[in-house]
């Protein structure tokens, strides 16, 4: 069930996000251009800009988040195997006497 709930939240998410993306677009189209330092974009309109600097902002959270996360796995796999290390050699020192 609650994989049921979860599908049905993303899914209202993402169509609620698409619609204001939508109104918003729609909204604001006047034609703006884009100057980032000694590079000068073409115009587009305010929407266009905005909208796509959303995306790559949600695209680079997820690429350092991924990294992060691939970090911290590979951090819990060397406790873990320094854990079983560390059971075998107690359990070997309580065999011995």
């Amino acid at each position: 069930m609650l994989r049921w709930l979860r599908a049905a939240l993303i899914l209202a998410m993402l169509s609620l996000s698409i619609f204001l993306g939508a109104v918003f677009a729609t909204q604001n189209t006047e034609a703006v251009p884009l100057i980032l330092g000694t590079i000068r974009l073409p115009e587009q309109s305010v929407a266009v800009w905005l909208l796509s600097f959303l995306i790559v902002g949600v695209l680079l959270g997820q690429l350092i988040s991924s990294m992060l996360l691939l970090q911290q796995r590979g951090s819990l796999a060397v406790l873990k195997r320094e854990n079983t290390k560390l059971k075998r050699r107690i359990e070997q020192a309580s065999a011995d006497g």
